[in-house]
């Protein structure tokens, strides 16, 4: 009995971390494609002076990535939600490390 109590119990263990991590996916859009986010979520990047930068994603929101160009070799790319810039036109973060991550 405690057998089968243990292996329950690493079983569900096992299936909460795959959820947990199937939600730490990175997901990186292309340049016109949109993601939503009906439960809310963040965003990582790098900006093009090297800092890490972070921004948490509202709920309901749909991100898009509206642009895309390239400065020192390195291509950077802006969003925006609901046709305008977001979070702000000034934001920009380096293609191969930004991610959005889904609540």
């Amino acid at each position: 009995m405690r057998n089968l109590i243990a292996v329950a119990t690493m079983a569900l263990a096992t299936i909460i971390a795959s959820h947990a991590f199937a939600q730490q996916t990175c997901l990186r859009p292309k340049w016109t494609e949109c993601l939503s986010f009906p439960n809310g979520g963040r965003h990582t990047g790098v900006s093009p002076y090297g800092v890490p930068m972070q921004i948490e994603v509202p709920v309901g929101a749909e991100i898009c990535v509206i642009n895309e160009w390239e400065i020192r070799a390195e291509t950077y790319a802006q969003f925006a939600r609901n046709g305008a810039p977001w979070p702000d036109r000034d934001w920009e973060v380096d293609v191969d490390t930004f991610c959005f991550y889904k609540n």
